[in-house]
């Protein structure tokens, strides 16, 4: 949630890695507008319109989510 929120703030774009409703890895670079609650579940808003749940994200920046450690990014460079 830090780097979410830091993102937000510093209205810069960012890499964010995410799995699809469909289970697609999906790699963007593209500056968080907000974050919000929508029918019980955190969502950010990407400047793109894009809306991705928070049980989605595998990464923001440099900073993953709780249930991802490093080794799940030993081959991304």
């Amino acid at each position: 949630m830090e780097a979410v929120t830091e993102a937000v703030q510093k209205k810069t774009s960012q890499r964010i890695q995410y799995y699809s409703d469909i289970n697609e890895f999906i790699t963007v670079t593209a500056m968080i507008k907000r974050v919000e609650e929508k029918s019980g579940k955190l969502t950010l808003e990407l400047a793109t319109g894009e809306e991705i749940r928070f049980d989605q994200l595998v990464r923001v920046g440099k900073v993953a989510a709780d249930s991802y450690d490093s080794g799940y990014f030993k081959c991304d460079l």
